[in-house]
């Protein structure tokens, strides 16, 4: 079975963001609201942007500024949230969240960050191996920040039930 847009997205999320301390994906609004499961994301394919371990739960307005920043600049991902707003709000805006998030998800599977979240498919039979990109920072990071997005494409993680260059 395999679970398309929102519910992929989401399912997508928890896969890459298990084992982050203090990050649990249960839906795709006040998950999201404390910037930790943003900065989670890039630091899985991106260790050498964000030194998760230094972050704190109760920094709303600075993690999620740490992330639309990094994101933006280093990853092409154009903030489509605003870090003072997720501080006001009790509960994001889901729209948003996943328009957002959905910009990840095809920067790190080489296409160009907006799309939407038309090709977004998880194989619900083969996640247990889907989690392959490391978590921890170390002096060998996942990819280069000089390298263009496009070499990048084919140094991020794949899930192995899909052959290189595929989607979710």
């Amino acid at each position: 079975m395999a679970l398309t847009g929102v519910k992929g997205l989401q399912r997508w999320c928890q896969i890459q963001l298990e084992g982050y301390p203090g990050v649990e994906i249960t839906n795709m609004t006040k998950s999201w609201r404390n910037g930790l499961a943003f900065c989670a994301l890039i630091h899985r394919y991106r260790p050498d942007l964000i030194d998760f371990n230094s972050l704190k739960a109760s920094d709303v307005l600075s993690n999620n500024q740490l992330a639309f920043d990094v994101a933006d600049r280093e990853l092409g991902v154009a903030p489509l949230l605003d870090a003072e707003d997720m501080v006001a709000l009790a509960v994001p805006d889901r729209l948003s969240i996943c328009t957002y998030v959905s910009q990840y998800y095809n920067v790190f599977n080489g296409l160009k960050p907006l799309g939407g979240m038309g090709g977004i498919s998880v194989n619900m039979n083969d996640t247990k191996n889907a989690n392959n990109a490391p978590k921890s920072t170390s002096s060998t990071a996942l990819i280069s920040n000089s390298e263009p997005a496009k070499s990048r494409a084919s140094a991020r993680p794949s899930l192995p039930s899909e052959p290189p260059g595929k989607r979710l």
